[in-house]
């Protein structure tokens, strides 16, 4: 095991592993452990759904302030070294695209056995995982980094820095100068980065070294910022299991276990039993009056059950507000198909319902992107007759809007 990581669980057959990196001139044990003694790695121990599915461990790579003190640190290494007869490498403040050079050679040497890395970064750390997940996505098209958890990181600079160029030439303090070239190009790039893994930013609201603003990436699509009442030092050092930054991010890592699962799961078949079972549902018997053909009638039944397994799975507070929102943009998607039907008389009900399929496809990662990230067009599309399931909806699928009494 390499000595640039402490591993707090660690079993051959895992292949998930959640990650912490520490920031500038901190370390496994300065940054994570609070006034108790215990470490925000070792708290999440405690949660049995993360020891189950997770190995942990921190990442150390060599920070300073200053180089003047790197150098008499390499120097006291070199005197304690020379006495015990041993080698030691000789270590200085590297840059950040580096430091992540050296942690993408690890994700795929030293931790080859993980498929699926969670990321907890404080301060740099988040800079040094975002430029990662940057040029690995560049290159390869890949990255094992499937979750970031930002925290507090300066992802539009700390302007403190801008003073410690004055007295330090520092490459970390330059990298994380506002106004310095690679701050600017990281962010860049991170707007058009297709593929990125689920972000979720925390900012602390007594943080006076890395402002709210700052600890937001720019991006183009949405963002689920969180705040808690820290400041840059303690929002990594959770004092127990009530802390809020505790408590969210052992509730955020679930939600996106669950949408690993649901990834793996894929489009679900329709059981015999449970055909049966639909076909007094309300949308079905909307698709009947409507004489839409048996075939996407199976169709229908079909995308109703994947959304109606999705739905059981996310019933987080947060799922049903990203719910809500698909719902009514797909509301808005059929009305606007609907109102020309009613003024096309060459449009029948099954091309009214299979453009409306087609255009969810379309806006899938426009108006129906989701912070679900797992969530399909198949998934939407059954959303669409999860509302028509609901009479109090005015989905129908042709002119006449009224379902037989006898059904």
């Amino acid at each position: 095991m390499a000595q640039d990581f402490e591993f707090y669980q660690k079993r051959e057959d895992c292949r998930n592993l959640v990650l912490f990196i520490h920031g500038f001139t901190g370390d496994a044990e300065k940054t994570w452990m609070n006034a108790n003694g215990y470490s925000f790695p070792k708290l999440l121990l405690n949660d049995s759904t993360i020891t189950d599915n997770f190995d942990i461990a921190s990442y150390n790579y060599f920070t300073e302030l200053l180089n003047l003190f790197a150098d008499v640190k390499e120097k006291a290494r070199w005197l304690r070294d020379f006495i015990w007869k041993k080698t030691h490498k000789k270590e200085r403040n590297l840059n950040i695209d580096e430091l992540s050079n050296n942690l993408s050679s690890h994700f795929r040497f030293t931790l080859e056995q993980y498929d699926n890395i969670y990321v907890i970064a404080h301060s740099m750390g988040g800079l040094i995982t975002k430029n990662l997940i940057k040029n690995e996505l560049n290159q390869n098209n890949f990255t094992k980094v499937k979750f970031f958890i930002s925290l507090a990181v300066p992802h539009q600079g700390a302007s403190m820095s801008v003073l410690g160029n004055l007295i330090s030439s520092n490459l970390q303090i330059s990298n994380l100068n506002p106004v310095e070239h690679f701050i600017n190009e990281l962010n860049q790039n991170w707007v058009y980065l297709d593929s990125k893994p689920t972000t979720k930013y925390f900012y602390g609201s007594y943080d006076n070294v890395v402002t709210k603003y700052s600890a937001v990436a720019i991006d183009k699509i949405e963002k689920d910022i969180i705040a808690v009442p820290e400041d840059h030092t303690t929002i990594c050092k959770p004092e127990n299991d009530n802390s809020i930054v505790y408590q969210s991010v052992i509730q955020l890592i679930k939600e996106q276990l669950k949408n690993e699962k649901l990834d793996s799961v894929g489009f679900q078949k329709l059981p015999d039993i449970e055909n049966s079972d639909l076909d007094k549902e309300i949308f079905v018997l909307k698709l009947i009056i409507a004489d839409i053909a048996s075939e996407s009638q199976d169709n229908a039944k079909e995308l109703f059950y994947n959304a109606e397994f999705v739905r059981k799975l996310f019933n987080s507070r947060h799922d049903k507000e990203q719910f809500e929102k698909l719902f009514t943009n797909i509301r808005q998607i059929y009305k606007d198909s609907y109102d020309k039907f009613l003024a096309d008389k060459t449009v029948n009900s099954g091309m009214l319902l299979s453009e409306v399929h087609t255009k969810i496809t379309e806006q899938d990662s426009l108006l129906l992107k989701s912070l679900i990230p797992s969530l399909q067009n198949f998934h939407k599309k059954g959303m669409l007759h999860q509302l028509a399931n609901d009479q109090s909806n005015d989905i129908w699928w042709c002119k006449e809007k009224q379902l037989d009494k006898e059904n």
